[in-house]
């Protein structure tokens, strides 16, 4: 059928939209006051002084941009097969 996307385009959007969202969520929840009260709050009470210190939430948000770095490569990767 002309005009419709390949299932492989479509699982390749869904998975640049997933690494996207969280890596959005890496990135800004460690600073916003959801990590303060929601999780901080839930964790062991010896791990409370590290998961709450900035060189951990620094590293989560690493993780979040290595997230952004996955999606472009895996849509640069799709854009060649293409």
């Amino acid at each position: 059928m002309v005009g419709l996307p390949s299932w492989r385009a479509v699982v390749a959007l869904a998975v640049v939209f997933y690494l996207c969202a969280a890596g959005w969520f890496f990135i800004l929840a460690p600073w916003s006051r959801f990590w303060g009260m929601v999780v901080v709050p839930k964790v062991p009470l010896l791990l409370i002084p590290w998961v709450d210190s900035p060189a951990f939430r620094g590293a989560l948000s690493g993780f979040g941009a290595l997230h952004f770095l996955v999606a472009f490569s895996w849509l640069a990767g799709e854009a060649r097969r293409a």
